[in-house]
């Protein structure tokens, strides 16, 4: 794009000169032909008006005078009201016509400039041909200016973001190695527990651990792309069991749940889903905490080639317009990995998740494509 944007330029400003140049040479060869047929008129008069005063005959003064003339085509006077040809005049209306006046005699002069004027309409459409091409030229120039600057800009923009990503990487790996080592800790617990204790519900809590840790080894790294394993998925169960998670504290906090979802089966990881749906739904519970009307909703249907998930809470309010952005926390004890790491798992599944406020409802919209 920058090895195209000089060139462009260049022939832009090129044509606009050559454009410019015509243009002034077309004025300046009107101006030019005026100028010859004033000359020429004026010779004319001065043979007619010496002729008169030597007594001679000034229709065969101009006639002979014709004979020897390139431009001059033919001649008309007007003597007592008629008008009379000149012998040996063409008088065609294309001819560009001069009069002057000889006491009694008044004079019209016809003048051939036909060559002029094919000449200037040859000119003209080079000059129409050549601003098309510059008009053409200088929009090329412009989208390319544009383009080049827009890709500046999202350069500098990934560069930053690269650079505060590789930053906090060196933070979040040391956290995310702390983390691992108790989750260690609490599974070794847990196995040397089973032998005591409930196994049904031993087993759930292991498989929450090891949930928790694929969790924690992908978000040790926000460069890297999420890594998604598609199974055949029924939604509405998945959207069910996140909720189920959730009674004890909507209860505690005494938050109002209203859930519609529809039954759909679609390709995804219900993994990567289910951390995203708990990350939008704990965040819509905080989002409740100083609210005086604690309802929340979530709602599920099929909407054109999209299954598309609502969450919603009557806090009616959203804290950033940059909310997915990581690191944008407003909770004194948030990372502000969660929307982040939500809005990666939709862009894996080729959906996206939106934040908006409507109604008095501060809304997070997830869409996920139906294979």
């Amino acid at each position: 794009m920058r090895k195209l944007l000089f060139p462009a330029s260049l022939l832009t400003i090129l044509f606009v000169a050559i454009v410019l140049n015509i243009y002034f040479l077309r004025n300046e060869l009107n101006e030019f032909y005026l100028f010859v047929i004033k000359e020429e008129t004026s010779r004319v008069k001065s043979v007619v008006e010496g002729t008169i005063a030597g007594g001679g005959d000034p229709v065969e003064a101009l006639t002979s005078y014709m004979e020897n003339s390139k431009l001059l085509k033919g001649a008309t006077f007007k003597l007592e009201g008629r008008e009379i040809i000149v012998p040996g005049s063409d008088i065609s209306q294309e001819y560009f016509k001069e009069s002057f006046e000889v006491r009694p005699f008044s004079f019209t002069l016809y003048f051939d400039f036909s060559y002029v004027r094919e000449l200037n309409r040859h000119l003209s459409y080079v000059l129409i041909s050549l601003l098309f091409f510059s008009l053409l030229f200088t929009a090329v120039t412009v989208w390319l200016v544009r383009e080049y600057f827009k890709e500046r800009i999202l350069y500098e923009r990934e560069k930053q973001e690269k650079e505060k990503l590789e930053s906090i990487n060196l933070v979040i790996h040391s956290l995310i190695h702390e983390v691992k080592n108790r989750l260690n800790v609490l599974r070794l617990l847990v196995y040397r527990l089973k032998s005591s204790f409930d196994k049904t519900y031993l087993q759930k809590l292991c498989e929450e651990i090891d949930r928790l840790g694929k969790y924690v080894e992908e978000t040790a790294d926000l460069r890297k792309p999420i890594t998604i394993s598609r199974r055949r998925t029924d939604i509405s169960l998945l959207i069910r069991d996140v909720i189920s998670k959730f009674d004890e504290l909507l209860k505690t906090k005494r938050i109002d749940l209203e859930t519609k979802v529809e039954k759909a089966e679609l390709e995804l990881d219900p993994e990567k889903v289910s951390s995203l749906l708990i990350d939008l739904v704990k965040n819509g519970i905080e989002a409740l905490e100083n609210s005086k009307k604690k309802k929340l909703k979530i709602l599920g249907k099929k909407e054109k080639n999209y299954y598309t998930i609502y969450v919603m809470d009557s806090g009616g309010k959203l804290p950033s317009t940059k909310i997915f952005e990581p690191f944008r926390s407003t909770k004194k004890k948030g990372f502000g990995l969660g929307l982040y790491n939500a809005k990666r798992v939709a862009e894996a599944h080729g959906g996206k998740i939106e934040a908006f406020v409507r109604d008095g409802w501060t809304v997070f919209k997830v869409s996920i494509p139906i294979s």
